[in-house]
Parts: structure tokens; sequence; C-alpha cells
């Protein structure tokens, strides 16, 4: 007997939309109705619904305990493409971390889980489904008695520019801490877009993606903060340059959790001292140091362009000059952001006259 794997539509009863779902249908005439190329059945397709069925089947178990289940100790905000996957999965390996669930230990996943997306698009779910992704109680005491200690964290990037995340997350998180690494807003900018044009969502080249951002988000950060639409693509993928300007997104984080709630980093200074940058972390959160024989990791770098048009880079560093001024009086220091030198010092001179 073979099984193929096929496409079926149902009609929500509701709205009449259709949901197109697989399914697996048998046969017994030696398999003669099997796509070209697929014998007995898609190991793929089965494999793909094995995953997602104990996904959801933990998922479900892992929400049903919430009440055992301690919220995080760390949560890194972002930035998006601030080098927030390497700085995770090198806290991965810290021996007190606890991974979130399901763990690659527990199913078959390439790795482990990162973000949760709790506070900007999964905000519809509930605290309990959030608290479901983080270890249990006695398994954190079970962890402690290994190594001594244990903590648990995600990391979001979306968090930092949702106009919306920083007050959920301090109605939900009490006693957590946060994190967010910023990088340099025009090395940002361009690695947003190569990401996205290497995951075939853009196909316009830098300067064009550019022009066409204002009318791609339109007005849906506004939207999203007043509650008329729950996501939004182009704010979250498409919007480069904005979320680049880092200012606006900080004081909002700093006034919604408190300042000394959020440690502050740069992308520059974590990859030339790893060790550093993961020690302010983890004595942030009160955990011993990261074990020195441990090499970092660069995580989920995208390529990007050898050099970028000169025309487009002076346009950016004009564009965000203000803002990393801004920056700058918000942090009582200088980023290590070399290009924004002269033009800080032009952003804050005096007008004429």
């Amino acid at each position: 007997m073979d099984i193929v794997p096929i496409t079926q539509s149902r009609r929500n009863p509701v709205d009449g939309t259709l949901t197109r779902h697989s399914a697996w249908r048998r046969h017994t005439d030696g398999g003669s109705h099997h796509p070209p190329g697929v014998a007995g059945y898609d190991r793929c397709a089965m494999q793909r619904w094995i995953k997602r069925a104990g996904r959801e089947t933990v998922r479900a178990g892992a929400t049903a305990t919430a009440v055992a289940r301690p919220l995080p100790d760390l949560v890194i905000i972002g930035v998006k493409r601030g080098g927030t996957t390497s700085l995770f999965r090198d806290l991965e390996r810290h021996p007190a971390m606890c991974p979130l669930v399901p763990s690659a230990r527990r199913l078959p996943l390439r790795e482990n889980m990162k973000g949760v997306h709790y506070f900007d698009t999964n905000a519809h779910r509930s605290l309990a489904w959030y608290r479901g992704h983080f270890a249990s109680a006695p398994s954190r005491r079970l962890h402690e008695r290994r190594h001594g200690e244990s903590f648990t964290a995600e990391a979001s990037p979306y968090y930092f520019f949702h106009p919306l995340a920083a007050s959920r997350a301090a109605a939900a998180l009490a006693d957590t801490q946060f994190v967010v690494m910023l990088r340099d807003p025009v090395d940002r900018t361009v690695s947003h877009w190569a990401e996205q044009t290497r995951n075939g969502v853009e196909l316009l080249p830098l300067d064009e993606a550019l022009a066409a951002e204002p009318d791609r988000v339109g007005d849906d950060h506004e939207r999203l903060r007043l509650g008329d639409i729950a996501t939004s693509h182009a704010h979250e993928q498409q919007s480069y340059a904005a979320q680049s300007m880092y200012a606006d997104s900080l004081e909002r984080w700093f006034d919604a959790v408190g300042r000394e709630r959020v440690g502050v980093l740069f992308s520059e200074r974590y990859y030339a001292d790893p060790a550093a940058t993961i020690a302010a972390v983890t004595r942030r959160i009160g955990v011993t140091d990261m074990p020195a024989n441990d090499q970092p990791i660069h995580a989920n770098a995208a390529p990007r362009p050898s050099s970028v048009d000169a025309d487009v880079e002076a346009g950016l560093i004009e564009r965000f000059a203000p803002d990393v001024a801004r920056l700058e009086g918000l942090l009582g220091e200088s980023p290590p952001w070399s290009r924004f030198g002269g033009a800080l010092q032009a952003a804050t001179a005096p007008a004429d006259g």
C-alpha cells in the first residue's frame, strides 16, 4: 500500500475563506497515482507534518502547565540585523541557560528556538501561551543542581521597533532584564535589505527599495499603535531605514520598563570583543561569565554588497545623523560608528545667525 500527499481545501463557515492543508491518501494499485519522482510517499512532507504535530502537542502541554513556568530572566529586544541571533546562540552555550520549549533535544528540530514574538505579532495569544515557552520551575531546579544556576531568555528583534511591544512587555514582565544591540544604522539598513533580497521578498535594488519604503509602510506604525491592525508585513520586513532610527524606540523602552532595565550594547563592540559583551549580559542577569574556552558564534549572516553606492550612503548618513545625535544624548556616550563623526558635529552645530 502506498501513501501520497494531497492538498485539500476547507471553507470556513463563518467568513467563507478557503484554507489549504495537507492530507494523505492511500493507494493500493502499485503507485500509479504517485506524482512524478515521488516513490511511496513524500518523506519531507511527512517529516514536516510530524514536526508540526509534535510542536503543537508540546505547546498544548506547556501552555497547560504555564502556572509552573517562570517568565524569562532576559529578553533581547533588537535590533533586527544587529547581531541578535549571534548573541543569543552565544548565550545558549552558557551552562546555566535553559532552552526554549520545545528544544531540539526533544523534537527533531535543526536548532533550538530563538524568539517567541509574543509582544509583537503574537500578542493575540495568552500569557499562558508565552509562559509555555520557558522551562518549568522543577526543570530549572534540576538544572541548577547540575550546573549551579539557571536562566531563561528569548530574542525577538522586532520588539524594539514595534510601537506596542514595550508597553506590553512592561505590563507582563515585572522582573525581566532587557538588552538591545544597536548597529551602525547605514550597515543595518543595507543588511536588512540584503536579507530580504536573499529571502526573495525584496526585488528592488537598494536605492529603489528605500524610495519605495514610505509608500509601502504608509501609516502602519500609527495603525499598529492604535490597534487598528494587528500586524504589518511592510512595517516589520521592509522598513529598512525606519528601523535604523533608534532614538524614538529607545525612549519608548526607557519610559515603559525603566532605563535601568535596558542594557544598550553595540554590534561593533560585540564582534570586536564578544567575551566582554557576553559578560555584560550575564552579569546583568546575575549569572557567572561564559567559560573562557567557548568560541563566539557569528550566526544568520546575510551576504551583502561589497560596497554601497556613494550617493546612497551619503544620503543615509545625512538622514541618520540627527537621530544618532539624539541617541548620543540619551546614552551619554558616542556610538562607535566612525562614519558619523563629522555628521554628528554638523547635526548638533548651532544654526548660522
